[in-house]
């Protein structure tokens, strides 16, 4: 097989003469993967705790803090190193230690997504069709399943094409969803003025202080800044360079994901209807409404096409010695088999949207922490690319049985801390939470302490190849006790 090919779809380090993607270019990939339904599903779910100018002022903040910390620990070594992320994660985690986190952070999280994105596909549809035949919407009948799994049947197509084909399809449908968030926002200013629109109030409120509330939509967003961390690292690596792999994240993500969610909080109290595939059916008239519904239902079909295609990339690394006489075609086809079949096993994972998206920021947020300090802490940004594809004791790697204990710990301990400090399913919140939300703690908390328990425990068994640490914390020990003398 062509190298190239063999890169883009495996586990080989892709050089920046073989990559896709300019600055432009992934900055659209990123716009079309965060310009979807989802995003105004949050900003539609805002619209149950906070007013319009909160929200968008939560909006802006959560994002840019979410997109800026996970573009920090994933995004800049895969532009500079090409490599896969989680191949490039046994350097924090170990061997084994990757494949456990690959197994909850894309199997399970990203068969949750696909779901979800595949459900609001199909009620889109089902939006636009009853705008056209004048009946109301069915988004709970059995043609929704029918629907979703044609969406999950699209995607698997693309992404079978490889990352050419996503390319495309980004370049195409990025900027007519734009042409569509400044249409709805024109709907909106037709009949209300900007001052009429930011003195909307929420639709509700679930605890009585404002500050909490607040916090809770600050919370909320940085959430879904994180929740792009499975995904992110593996279409970086397809970037010419390190500044192309981070900066377009601020750019494409934050900004789109922003103005997705801001129409959705805006059209949601506007409309008095959190979930958009119902509000945008009254937004603008019988067949704006319908183009609009069509132009959201594919949006979404792009999202899906860019986490499926991070999904197998990380999947024929973590089991390659199994799955290597697969093509790629069939790994495809496989994976989204899970989906199709989870779309059945939980059918209310798309109404528990919130909740779902709320508790992967618990596992991203440690998970970013811990990477931000390895990256740019312990190694200064330096890794030996031949001992990530090194089996065994033999590679550096391998730390204890295949898992570094100090990040493993910190990751658990990070977890806790979050849950402790903010309930994903209640919402239920620690006094502290309203200066540190949940998110930022645990990323700190769990940074901090890999710090510590790789000093303490990691450095001392010479374990991981931080001989570069280790030189320069004894040159500096060595400096201060002269000069001490």
């Amino acid at each position: 097989m062509d190298y190239t090919i063999e890169a883009e779809r495996g586990r080989a380090p892709l050089p920046p003469s073989k990559r896709l993607w300019g600055f432009w270019e992934y900055t659209w990939a990123n716009a079309a993967l965060a310009i979807a339904t989802w995003g105004f599903l949050i900003g539609g779910s805002l619209s149950l705790v906070v007013d319009v100018k909160n929200g968008l002022l939560a909006i802006i903040t959560g994002n840019i803090l979410g997109v800026l910390l996970v573009g920090l620990a994933v995004s800049i070594s895969a532009g500079k190193y090409g490599t896969e992320q989680y191949t490039f994660m046994r350097s924090v985690f170990g061997h084994n230690g990757s494949r456990l986190i690959y197994f909850f952070a894309m199997i399970l999280l990203t068969v949750g997504w696909l779901v979800v994105l595949g459900i609001m596909f199909g009620r889109s549809i089902d939006s636009a069709i009853s705008v056209v035949a004048e009946r109301d919407p069915q988004p709970s009948g059995w043609h929704i399943y029918l629907i979703t799994l044609v969406a999950i049947a699209i995607t698997a197509f693309i992404v079978a094409k490889g990352p050419t084909s996503i390319k495309v399809f980004n370049t195409i449908v990025a900027p007519a969803l734009f042409l569509v968030m400044g249409l709805m926002i024109y709907i909106f200013l037709k009949d209300s003025s900007v001052s009429e629109i930011l003195a909307l109030p929420a639709l509700g409120q679930p605890f009585d202080s404002h500050a909490v509330n607040f916090m809770i939509a600050v919370e909320i967003n940085i959430a879904a800044g994180f929740s792009w961390w499975p995904y992110i690292g593996n279409l970086s690596r397809i970037t010419k360079n390190e500044r192309v792999a981070f900066w377009p994240n601020l750019i494409g993500i934050g900004l789109a994901a922003s103005l997705g969610e801001a129409v959705g909080l805006i059209g949601a109290i506007k409309f008095g209807n959190a979930d958009p595939t119902q509000w945008m059916t009254e937004a603008g008239g019988l067949w704006l409404s319908f183009v609009v519904l069509l132009f959201v239902a594919f949006a979404n079909v792009t999202s899906m096409a860019n986490i499926l295609y991070t999904a197998v990339v990380g999947l024929r690394q973590m089991f390659d010695a199994i799955l290597k006489k697969f093509s790629w075609e069939w790994l495809v086809v496989g994976f989204c088999l899970v989906p199709a079949i989870t779309l059945f096993v939980l059918p209310g994972l798309y109404d528990g949207f919130l909740t779902f998206l709320v508790w992967t920021a618990a596992l991203y947020s440690a998970l970013t922490g811990i990477m931000i300090v390895d990256y740019f802490v312990l190694r200064r940004q330096h890794v030996e690319l031949k001992d990530l594809f090194v089996e065994g004791k033999s590679s550096r790697y391998y730390f204890t049985a295949g898992f570094n204990l100090a990040s493993m710990a910190a990751l658990v301990l990070g977890c806790i801390v979050f849950t402790v400090t903010f309930n994903p399913l209640t919402f239920e919140h620690t006094s502290y939470f309203r200066f540190t939300t949940a998110s930022l703690l645990a990323a700190a908390v769990s940074a901090v302490l890999y710090w510590i328990f790789s000093l303490v425990f990691t450095l001392p068994r010479k374990q991981g190849g931080y001989s570069d640490f280790e030189q320069l914390t004894h040159h500096h020990f060595t400096k201060e006790l002269k000069s001490n003398d």
